[in-house]
């Protein structure tokens, strides 16, 4: 795999290059449809030329003559030629074909492919096949399926991009892999008739072969075994199993399986196990479906097995090649136990349909070869590590770390689950990573007036209209097409189903079918994952994630290591608003669409904003775990919801807090960023007065307005800050036990509008100045430039007011700032600018920057301050040598207000700075877009022709000195190697940073951060974690070095970490107030 996995090759056809070009949203029409680092297209003029293999392998034992059963007459083998013959009329040459028989029969005509034909047959041809098949004999089901794995379809993999499937179909119970002859007589014979370990040296020939088995491919005989070259690269394959070390009588005992008056294997003809390891079929199509066949050589292109990533397609893994079994059992002959052995069998739980009636054979053939289709057909699109920071579960070093992957061919997402070294590095594993358990999701829905659990509706609670389906022609056909659309969102029940139905059912449109892997979670873009609570299993107890799949999802950790948390709540806040009367409700449709992930330009944003978690300190006897969460381009509004009512027998009563208003009443915009919590004091004595920490605290949820037009200067963009009460308690030191109600979560606490604000607020950062667990201020910026602080020190809420600090030139900034503490208590505010939110951000290489601004709050006020601007700053220049970047080192003047770094042209910074100690550390994106197209025609199958267009991503992270945006020395908090170090007029100084290809991100770990409080070093309080109980006088941490030796690192969502190390202090005190974190 190429170091550089972020960026991958996009596919798509050349209607979705041209769409994308003209974005155009219907209630965000400024938008980009996905991400800058999406949109690295390869415009598919041709797909690979590759055909894919699928193998049929028939039942056509005797009882195939019988009818089908449960008063169906049509005889079953009938019954399967036509649902045969009709997948061949309508795939014809799409795919490579091939036919096999439970016992292969020739009378006149064959009824299988022979060697040469094997997936290199005409489709007429095969049709021919088809209609040749006669009943005859038993069922060696297990036998044959191996076989026909074994020596038709491994050896004819032909390339590294080339799939295989086998369709089995059977009537009846597997049989025959053993059987004792004469049971009732003296001389007994035993026939080990699937001898596949080879052990069993009596009579093992395998039983009702017909003449015509003459062939190499076939010659099964008691004097010619598994021989073949095939056959013994498919036993080094698959190994031995269980049977392989039985003696004779062993393997008599195992022969007890009582069926048709003889015997068969308990092992190979049922879902049964032996020392642990599963029989049957299971044995080889489990294998098959997840071990790697190819694993050395090159394939019939001349290029390696293994792929070749420097032409094959990025983002398209052609490492393994496998085999996918889907099973099909039909009539009413089967057992249960026939059942479940057909289940295991399937590559996939779900892969296994039942067929009792002839029209179910018909549809579980056409199902089959959808999902095929599906798979086969898929644009070779973006697949890697979403842009999403990882996400630890545990302060410290967690043992486990949540990094997201994102497929864009299904808009599809999994969480991983990384193991961590003692020093934060990810762990070499095998299976590398684990993901969350998905088997037990309830999902709610929000429509505004009311909340629903979706498996629980009945069909009348809500109509079409809601989520923007039209009605079918013929009247009340399509009634019911809207409890479908929540089926399919839930993932209630089958794809196929709804597909089908929708077919049926005059429905107003298509569905799509999801892959198993693919339906676990929407695509996760600019949303959040993260975790809270208390600890439980070894991590903390809540994980979130925010998916475009119109849905947050909350999980529960667990004991299992396979999966560490299991999805409880999947909540769907489907009343949020976008423009002109559309909702995220109504945007559900188009995701279920079945042309949904084949153009670029049908992608939807639904919550695809930021979240905060918090767990409160105790309220009315309690803590409270709360997650406030925002829309992002999806919509124009938020949601807040109480965590702990995941395992609630009616979580839709006890989970929704509030949503944020609607109608005439919703002055938001576009909710981009996150969401904020912080107590704050909502009756101070006088204003700027150190509050009363018993009464008079509120939970807060702080909003920023976000944005409504593109165009920043439009008047509809409102530059606000709005803080909401989460809970409607009181929170004061008073009310840890009993928590009077004071309101109702939701209530609007203030909106303070920023001072000439432009296009919209952007992410606050809410800061505790002296760290008693109440906000004091927050800090944020708006498109237009500008940074705002907002004071929440008055007496009262309608005291509290916004004051300009910076006065910006037209750089947006879109994403929250950083506070450095300075010692006389003032701050450095850090932030960047730039944007990826629109389509246009793309290609703008308008110059940003990086800004530090200096902040007194205890001395600077509204009356007669000014704000700073560009030409009061120092200006600091960045440079590279031997692969590093360095920073200059000027001192702040004494009538500068802070400094300012001009970024190279293309780069912005979009994401919040993170500090450790007094270094500022910076993540830079830039974006580089050829205007060249060449369109290749490759002789390789499995290359598109395709004319490219690339986009290639670079992410520097940078680490400042937060005092004057300059040089690292020896004594700051760094990430670079000390073999950096360069000398400039006597003094030394370390590298500020590296750059790297690929769209990076990273959370910060530190060994020795075990607290789950979320306040930081410098006062920020507004993140996720655990509150402490407020403090009249409270301790001021130590920021200005570590206090031991300890593994600190960047865990980087792609590529290796980056270690952080920095000046160590004895154990003293600082000042009088001033302690170690």
């Amino acid at each position: 795999m190429k170091l550089n996995t972020r960026i991958s090759t996009i596919t798509a056809n050349i209607a979705s290059a041209l769409a994308l070009a003209a974005s155009a949203h219907a209630y965000a029409k400024g938008f980009a449809k996905v991400p800058p680092y999406l949109q690295n297209e390869n415009v598919v003029i041709e797909q690979p030329k590759v055909k894919h293999n699928i193998m049929f392998l028939v039942d056509n034992s005797g009882s195939m003559y019988w009818p089908v059963g449960n008063g169906d007459e049509h005889i079953r083998i009938k019954v399967a030629q036509q649902a045969l013959n009709s997948v061949l009329d309508k795939y014809q040459d799409r795919f490579n074909w091939g036919i096999q028989g439970l016992t292969n029969v020739y009378a006149g005509k064959r009824n299988y492919t022979l060697p040469s034909e094997t997936f290199n047959i005409s489709w007429q041809n095969m049709k021919n096949r088809v209609d040749a098949m006669r009943p005859y004999g038993y069922t060696p089901a297990t036998r044959r399926y191996y076989e026909v794995a074994a020596s038709a379809v491994m050896p004819n993999i032909k390339y590294r991009c080339q799939k295989s499937y086998i369709i089995m179909l059977s009537d009846g119970d597997a049989n025959l892999s053993c059987s004792i002859s004469d049971e009732k007589k003296s001389n007994k014979t035993f026939h080990q008739n699937f001898n596949y370990d080879q052990n069993y040296g009596g009579n093992d020939q395998n039983t009702d072969l017909p003449k015509d088995f003459s062939s190499a491919l076939y010659s099964y005989s008691k004097t010619n075994k598994y021989n073949t070259p095939d056959f013994q690269t498919a036993y080094e394959y698959f190994g031995p199993s269980p049977m392989k070390n039985l003696n004779t009588q062993q393997l008599i005992n195992v022969c007890n399986k009582e069926v048709d008056g003889g015997h068969g294997s308990s092992y190979w003809d049922l879902a049964g196990t032996l020392d642990g390891k599963p029989g049957g079929i299971e044995f080889f199509s489990r294998t098959l479906s997840t071990k790697d066949i190819k694993t050395s050589g090159k394939d019939a292109a001349g290029v390696s097995w293994n792929g070749d990533p420097s032409i094959d397609p990025e983002g398209v893994d052609y490492s393994k090649q496998l085999v996918q079994t889907f099973t099909v059992g039909f009539g009413s002959s089967l057992s249960k136990d026939g059942k479940a052995y057909l289940a295991r069998a399937a590559s996939r739980d779900d892969w296994y349909f039942n067929a009792t009636k002839s029209e179910d054979l018909l549809q579980a053939f056409d199902d089959i070869l959808k999902l095929i289709e599906v798979d086969t057909s898929a644009a070779l699109i973006y697949s890697g590590t979403g842009s999403t920071a990882p996400a630890a579960v545990s302060s410290g070093i967690p043992e486990l770390a949540a990094t997201v992957h994102v497929d864009s061919s299904s808009w599809s997402s999994r969480i991983e689950f990384d193991k961590l070294a003692s020093n934060g590095h990810r762990q070499e594993q095998n299976p590398k990573t684990v993901q969350p358990s998905f088997a037990n999701r309830r999902t709610l829905i929000n429509t505004g007036s009311a909340v629903y659990d979706i498996a629980r509706l009945q069909g009348d609670e809500l109509n079409n209209a809601y989520f923007g389906i039209a009605d079918s022609v013929t009247p009340d056909k399509n009634r019911g097409e809207w409890l479908d659309l929540l089926k399919w969102t839930a993932r209630i029940g089958k794809d196929s189903d709804i597909a089908n139905r929708a077919k049926t059912q005059d429905y107003s449109q298509n569905y799509r079918i999801r892959l198993q892997g693919q339906r676990d979670l929407g695509d996760i873009l600019d949303g959040s994952i993260a975790t809270v609570g208390e600890i439980q299993h070894n991590r903390r107890r809540y994980l979130a994630a925010a998916a475009n799949d119109g849905m947050v999802h909350l999980f529960e950790s667990t004991g299992n290591p396979d999966h560490p948390y299991d999805l409880k709540i999947s909540y769907i806040p489907a009343g949020i608003e976008g423009e002109s009367g559309e909702t995220l409700g109504k945007a559900l449709k188009y995701i279920a669409k079945e042309d949904y992930p084949k153009l670029l330009a049908n992608h939807r944003y639904t919550v695809n904003g930021g979240f905060t978690l918090r767990q409160t300190d105790p309220v009315g006897g309690k803590s409270h775990t709360l997650i406030f969460g925002a829309t992002g381009q999806g919509g124009r509004g938020a949601y807040a919801l109480n965590i702990d009512a995941v395992n609630d027998d009616k979580p839709e009563a006890t989970l929704p807090l509030f949503e944020t208003p609607k109608g005439e009443a919703n002055t938001l915009g576009y909710t981009v960023g996150t969401p904020q919590i912080a107590r704050i004091s909502v009756n101070r004595a006088v204003d700027n007065a150190h509050p009363l920490i018993a009464e008079h605290v509120r939970y807060a949820g702080f909003l920023a307005s976000g944005y409504r037009k593109e165009n920043p200067s439009d008047a509809a963009n409102e530059t606000a800050l709005y803080v909401y009460d989460m809970l409607g308690k009181e929170a004061g030191s008073d009310n840890r036990t009993h928590g009077d109600t004071v309101g109702k979560p939701g209530d609007l606490i203030a909106k303070i509008t920023a001072p000439k604000g432009i296009g919209g607020l952007s992410t606050p950062a809410v800061i505790d100045t002296d760290f008693d667990g109440l906000a004091d201020l927050a800090y944020a910026g708006d498109r237009g430039g500008n940074m705002y602080r907002f004071d929440l020190r008055g007496k009262t809420p309608k005291d509290w007011k916004a004051v300009q600090i910076f006065q910006g030139s037209g750089q947006p900034v879109t994403s929250a700032p950083a506070v450095s503490r300075r010692p006389n208590g003032s701050y450095v505010v850090i932030f960047g600018t730039g944007s990826e939110i629109y389509q246009n951000d793309l290609t703008n290489d308008a110059q940003q920057s990086a800004y530090g601004i200096y902040d007194n709050p205890h001395t600077e006020n509204d009356t007669g301050f000014e704000a700073a601007t560009r030409d009061q700053l120092q200006t600091q220049t960045v440079s590279e040598d031997k692969g590093f970047l360095y920073v200059s080192d000027h001192s702040i003047e004494s009538s500068q207000k802070g400094w300012k770094i001009d970024l190279a042209r293309g780069e912005r910074i979009t994401v919040k700075p993170t500090i450790i100690l007094r270094t500022a550390v910076l993540t830079i994106h830039s974006y580089t877009r050829s205007g060249q197209k060449q369109t290749t025609e490759p002789e390789d199958v499995c290359l598109p022709t395709s004319s490219d267009r690339t986009t290639t991503a670079k992410t520097t992270i940078l680490g400042l000195h937060a005092d004057n945006g300059g040089a690292l020395t020896t004594r700051s908090a760094r990430f670079t190697p000390d073999s950096s170090a360069r000398t400039d007029n006597g003094k030394t100084f370390l590298a500020n940073g590296v750059t790297r290809n690929g769209l990076l991100n990273f959370s910060y770990l530190d060994a020795k951060r075990v607290s789950e409080n979320p306040t930081s070093l410098d006062g920020e309080i507004g993140g996720s974690g655990k509150d402490n109980a407020l403090q009249t006088s409270a301790a001021i941490p130590n920021n200005r070095c570590f206090s031991e030796k300890a593994a600190r690192t960047l865990l980087l969502n792609a590529t290796d970490n980056l270690d952080v190390q920095g000046r160590r202090c004895g154990i003293r005190r600082i000042s009088w107030r001033e302690l170690f974190f």
